[in-house]
């Protein structure tokens, strides 16, 4: 998909885009983790490859992208290559990419996905002219997102997001519920990074009530902004000091993070299964689409985490109980056969 680019620390009262990627990507590593990829297609004129190799480069370092992609339509010097490439940058040609497709994924022109018609991601990202009580949650699927670098802030704001949105989905319009279930997938690419940070450190630990009080240090950004933030949350509620400040439904939340540690790997496999749920439910032919039983079915554990989420957010964003009804019939349908 593509994404605006603004600065997030701006002081313009509006916000100012300062550039745009025609893709945004994240891949799931051999390692359980999500690598951000980013990617361009255009080149002004008189500009040499390289230069737009080191105007991605900038981008990569800003928004904390692991790679990144430049496609022309000319031939490229192999030495524009070969630097783009120390800077992990891939500089290609139309036709050095359908190589590079090939080789990497043999079948890649037979995925029966929805995300591929570009229809629907047209339809979806107008949905606010529809619903323009909705502008803001489109905005924040299709740039406010990928603006945002740290981890715990984008938990916090896709959690706020959905809840911010709750009296305005209805679970009988399809927009709607794809939307919903697109919000979920971005929330659940946040909880791939809790559960690897808190895997890595402590592989599992000891008591919930470990994990409790790690996790809610980990959401505010260590422990002197845990301190700073539940203060003035406890000044701001008139609550006093026996009550910390947490994410809504925070037992389930913590119960959620505890199974995932279970098999954490699986995490990053949730995100995509979500998406293409989304776009199915958008389609007037999602019968026809094959891509989230093949997920469903070879990432089985996935599926069901992405279950448990979908859950949690429903409880935890005050959403009537149908959509929680709703998206649960969707995943367990792709698991039977």
């Amino acid at each position: 998909m593509e994404a605006e680019i603004y600065f997030a620390e701006g002081v313009s009262p509006q916000r100012k885009t300062v550039t745009d990627l025609d893709t945004v990507a994240l891949i799931p590593s051999n390692f359980g983790e999500l690598s951000f990829l980013i990617g361009d297609c255009k080149t002004l004129k008189n500009q040499s490859p390289i230069t737009r190799s080191f105007w991605l480069s900038g981008l990569m370092g800003l928004l904390r992208a692991e790679r990144g992609i430049v496609l022309l339509t000319k031939e490229i010097e192999r030495d524009h290559k070969q630097l783009s490439s120390n800077m992990n940058v891939s500089l290609m040609s139309e036709k050095d990419f359908e190589i590079l497709a090939k080789k990497t994924t043999t079948n890649y022109k037979l995925v029966n996905s929805a995300l591929c018609d570009g229809d629907t991601w047209d339809k979806y990202f107008e949905l606010y002219k529809r619903f323009p009580h909705l502008e803001n949650a489109v905005k924040y699927v299709k740039n406010d997102f990928w603006n945002i670098s740290d981890d715990k802030l984008k938990l916090r704001k896709t959690l706020y997001t959905i809840r911010g949105i709750r009296r305005e989905l209805n679970p009988d319009n399809p927009e709607h519920v794809a939307l919903l279930i697109d919000l979920i997938s971005l929330f659940s690419v946040t909880l791939n990074r809790v559960t690897l940070d808190i895997f890595n450190q402590y592989l599992l630990p000891e008591t919930k009530e470990n994990l409790s009080r790690e996790l809610k240090i980990w959401l505010w950004g260590g422990m002197d902004q845990y301190l700073y933030w539940n203060k003035l949350y406890q000044i701001a509620s008139n609550k006093g000091n026996d009550n910390e400040i947490e994410l809504p439904e925070w037992d389930l939340f913590v119960q959620l993070i505890r199974q995932f540690l279970e098999e954490p790997y699986s995490t990053s496999r949730i995100p995509l299964l979500l998406r293409e749920i989304a776009f199915e439910t958008m389609s007037a032919h999602s019968s026809d689409y094959t891509l989230s039983r093949q997920l469903a079915t070879k990432y089985s554990q996935a599926a069901k985490f992405a279950v448990m989420i979908a859950s949690y957010v429903c409880k935890a964003a005050l959403l009537p109980k149908d959509f929680d009804s709703l998206i649960s019939e969707k995943l367990m349908d792709l698991q039977s056969f």
